[in-house]
């Protein structure tokens, strides 16, 4: 069975529910899964994601340089595209992937998760998809910021 896409023509960000100004430590492609930055006292600051399931937020703005503003959202609807394979099922966790434009569904359940939501801050839920038989390369819409039950 396909994927009904419900927004076909849209890219990327589709619904806001909070996004976050913050201040970038080096070039963040729009669409990247972002963790945290080390760098600025008192100042949100996050860098690309490059480690399986560090990424808590996307970026929804390209930026050129360190010390840049790039808007992030923590919470919201976004389309990403599938890098793993497997059955997908609405409702599964994701992470992101060391891919930066890819979404992973994850193997958390009941007696992971609280290695992820909790796990020293070292592996982050990044969210939550919203439809069901997504195979490898397909697009689908993220929950963004789903990090519980």
């Amino acid at each position: 069975m396909a994927v009904v896409d419900w927004w076909p023509s849209q890219e990327g960000r589709i619904a806001d529910g909070l996004t976050l100004n913050c201040i970038a430590e080096g070039v963040i492609v729009e669409g990247s899964a972002v963790k945290f930055g080390t760098s600025t006292s008192g100042q949100i600051t996050v860098a690309a994601a490059a480690a399986l399931g560090d990424g808590w937020g996307i970026a929804i703005r390209a930026t050129a340089a360190a010390g840049d503003p790039v808007p992030v959202l923590a919470y919201g609807l976004y389309k990403m595209t599938r890098s793993d394979t497997g059955a997908s099922t609405q409702g599964k966790y994701v992470v992101n992937s060391t891919t930066i434009y890819y979404a992973v569904p994850s193997a958390v359940t009941s007696a992971t998760l609280p290695l992820y939501v909790i796990g020293g801050g070292s592996s982050y839920i990044l969210g939550m998809i919203m439809q069901t038989d997504v195979t490898t390369a397909d697009e689908a819409v993220i929950f963004i910021g789903k990090t519980g039950p």
